[in-house]
């Protein structure tokens, strides 16, 4: 961020990938001596403290390495590694920066707090400690609005061991998806073997989602958007007043206020035991006789206000996660998988990338005319299959785009692609890095929406045993990519490709007046696989499970629940940067 961190003269490329346990550990001390905004503070520089350095605009330039190497030589070795101060300037810049975000938008970090064992823990070690979580509450639907709004820290211990599941911890649990995917694709046993490893990894998947749920309780509730609709809107209004009204009787802060106000939009997602977790939790820090009170609120609140909300669908505006890398492997979005999610590494890539696209943000939304379109099908040439089908549909759905298959692009190439086109599609191995270096990434200016349906094509890796991870979109993003799709783990072809068909085909209208009433959720998936380009019989009353849609992360939530695809497919693809419209689908 600008000013949210003090320059240092020490080695700050070398010296950046020990900030961010620096920062936890303050994060961790401030909230121990009750300074909750310094803790706050501390847990969000901590996150991508040395990508900060790594992706700044300085770097972002061609620097002379010969310069840089000789200043790392001269440098003062024997100096005890600091972190720099923060002052309240940096706290109150944060907020403005919370204030300047689009009304629309929930923003809340998932963070791990420090782990007393951090400097000495590898990075796959520290993916697996058992280590409270903070939930913080950057932006939110207020209901004191009026009344200044600082971010709400909602520390959380981790969730208990379960002897009964495969793996009993649960950072362990949800930090071996990744390669429990990759074991079971790559299984080369009998089909019936390959069959059954890939039935354990969605069972994997389901428990993961259901341990998350279960721990998180009432605070699930956090990650439900903003209300698009009128009378859900209504109907937040009254349970803010009663809940205000009840606040000022038994004098509860504004802070208490907020985070009941905030979970009981839902209650209808709440079951009773969860409204007794969220009376008697330590963030609510009630006297007994408050808590039962609101329990009884809540309860009957419940029974009268959401008789017959049986909604399945979340009607909401966009939640935008900053999520730490040490839990970015776990499918959030899942927890209520029809709402619109994207996930940042930081609040500083967020804010960010928000300031870089500020005029062309409308309703919360980046907006663009998807019209300039390049796809790269199969560059590394030994995807047949892949390739056949993708060339049948690009060329029957979109006969005006442009396409590249069986070859790679050239490096000139693909930076012209990133400069001028709308949308960049690419469908092969990876995440097409090989074909051009994150540095000379770096340097470009992208303002195209970029999917990338390759096998861990957004996956964090590390670099190092103890350095900070990094994926192929932090170096779209620090290019001002605005968004970025792309695949926690490993895929499967024909999958991905129906994925791919889903999302695109219904975001961006086909361009073939042939199948302008058509909509692509109704191809027979089976003459598909066969090399056939053929469509379901249906009638003009069949509602396809996958509209059309103009918003992006909308249909990310119907492909979320297209239940013909597996689990493992349906939950690795995520978004990574602003939530889009396309205005050629309005």
């Amino acid at each position: 961020m600008d000013n949210l961190v003090t320059t240092t003269t020490e080695n700050n490329g070398l010296i950046g990938c020990k900030l961010h346990v620096q920062y936890k550990l303050r994060a961790a001390v401030a909230l121990n001596e009750g300074d909750k905004r310094s803790a706050v503070l501390y847990q969000t520089l901590s996150l991508g403290a040395s990508k900060r350095h790594k992706y700044s605009q300085a770097f972002r330039q061609k620097c002379d390495l010969d310069g840089l190497i000789r200043k790392v030589i001269n440098s003062e070795t024997n100096k005890q590694l600091s972190a720099p101060s923060t002052n309240h300037e940096d706290f109150a810049d944060l907020c403005t920066r919370c204030d300047e975000l689009p009304a629309e938008w929930t923003v809340i970090q998932i963070a791990k707090d420090y782990t007393p064992m951090a400097t000495c823990l590898t990075h796959e070690e520290l993916l697996r400690e058992p280590t409270a979580v903070w939930l913080t509450v950057f932006r939110c639907s207020d209901p004191c609005e009026g009344t200044p709004f600082e971010p709400i820290l909602i520390p959380l211990d981790p969730p208990a061991d379960k002897p009964s599941e495969r793996y009993p911890n649960f950072f362990e649990h949800i930090s071996s998806i990744p390669a429990e995917v990759r074991n079971a694709i790559a299984n080369h046993e009998s089909t019936d073997n390959r069959a059954n490893r890939l039935e354990l990894v969605e069972q994997l998947i389901s428990s993961a989602v259901q341990r998350t749920a279960e721990w998180l309780g009432p605070w699930s509730n956090l990650l439900v958007g903003k209300f698009r609709s009128p009378n859900d809107q209504k109907l937040e209004s009254e349970i803010f007043n009663q809940i205000e009204e009840f606040c000022i009787h038994n004098r509860i802060n504004r802070t208490v206020q907020r985070l009941v106000s905030l979970v009981a939009r839902r209650l209808d997602l709440l079951d009773d035991f969860q409204l007794f977790e969220l009376c008697m939790s330590e963030p609510l820090d009630l006297e007994d006789s408050k808590a039962e009170a609101l329990y009884d609120l809540l309860s009957d609140m419940k029974r009268q206000k959401f008789q017959d909300k049986k909604e399945d669908r979340l009607n909401c505006y966009p939640v935008l996660l900053v999520v730490d890398e040490l839990l970015d492997s776990l499918s959030w979005e899942m927890l209520h998988p029809t709402g619109e999610f994207s996930r940042f590494a930081n609040f500083r890539t967020l804010s960010e990338l928000y300031r870089q696209h500020a005029t062309r943000i409308k309703n919360g939304y980046f907006t663009l005319a998807a019209k300039e379109c390049y796809t790269i099908i199969n560059p590394d040439n030994n995807l047949d299959k892949m390739s056949a089908r993708l060339q049948m549909f690009y060329k029957e759905w979109y006969p005006e785009f442009e396409l590249l298959i069986d070859q790679a692009p050239k490096e000139n190439e693909f930076s012209e692609v990133l400069n001028k086109s709308d949308v960049l599609i690419y469908n092969g191995h990876g995440s097409g890095m090989q074909f051009m270096n994150g540095e000379t990434l770096l340097q470009r200016d992208i303002n195209c929406v970029t999917f990338l349906f390759g096998c861990d094509s957004v996956r964090l890796h590390s670099n190092g045993l103890f350095t900070e991870m990094t994926g192929t979109h932090m170096y779209y993003n620090a290019a001002h990519c605005p968004t970025v799709i792309g695949a926690l783990w490993v895929l499967t072809d024909l999958f991905t490709d129906l994925y791919s068909m889903l999302l695109v085909g219904n975001w961006i209208p086909t361009t073939n007046s042939v199948y302008a009433k058509h909509n692509i959720s109704f191809l027979d998936t089976a003459a598909f696989k066969a090399g056939k380009w053929l469509f379901k019989k249906s009638s003009s009353s069949t509602k396809p499970f996958v509209g059309k849609h103009s918003n992006l992360l909308r249909l990310m939530g119907d492909c979320r629940m297209f239940h013909y695809l597996p689990q493992r497919i349906r939950c690795a693809f995520v978004c990574r940067g602003l939530p889009v419209i396309n205005e050629a689908c309005i």
